[in-house]
């Protein structure tokens, strides 16, 4: 009788543990790394099952939730890392992103050597070679997103200087900041 009763409790408690270790979600995660403005790839998502608690399971894209726009016309909102989750802000729509593309022109040495796509700077522009000494420099631009750099070019041409574009948010993409950069000597500071 013991012996039965000992089997019929294991059964149980195993019977409990398996479905208590059946409570996660298929939530979408990132296949591989991601950068702000690129377009979303169905390549990119592949589902993965996670078991989140409280508040923070509605932060996140369930696999069988709809998308904000069909998946042609979104783009990533901001960089992720591969098998990272996808949050519900990650993803948004061509339409609604109000950012401006600002190239720079960048002297040799202006900038970090290993200036990469993705990279956050702040720009800085001040006096160059030959400008009056006593200007200081400013920053004109704060924490924006590196989308193109023209490093490899500007050295297969023996240049000095390479052409940087870098994402703005039109807000903040001012007539004084465009006229700035233009007139001065642009300094790239990485910031992450």
């Amino acid at each position: 009788m013991i012996g039965v009763l000992l089997v019929l409790g294991a059964t149980v408690l195993g019977a409990r543990l398996a479905a208590a270790s059946d409570d996660t979600v298929e939530y979408w995660a990132v296949r591989q790394d991601v950068r702000p403005g690129d377009p979303v790839l169905d390549d990119d998502l592949e589902p993965t099952r996670v078991r989140l608690s409280g508040g923070a399971a509605g932060n996140y894209l369930r696999t069988d939730e709809k998308l904000a726009a069909p998946l042609d016309q979104l783009v990533w909102a901001h960089e992720m890392r591969s098998g990272s989750l996808v949050g519900k802000a990650s993803l948004v729509a061509r339409s609604t992103q109000s950012r401006s593309q600002l190239p720079l022109s960048v002297n040799d040495g202006a900038a970090p050597a290993d200036l990469a796509r993705g990279d956050l700077v702040d720009v800085w522009v001040g006096p160059g070679p030959g400008d009056e000494p006593g200007r200081k420099a400013v920053r004109v631009l704060e924490s924006v997103r590196v989308l193109q750099t023209g490093g490899e070019a500007a050295a297969a041409s023996g240049s000095l200087a390479q052409t940087v574009l870098v994402d703005v948010a039109r807000e903040r993409m001012q007539e004084s900041v465009i006229s700035t950069v233009a007139a001065g000597h642009v300094t790239l500071v990485r910031v992450s």
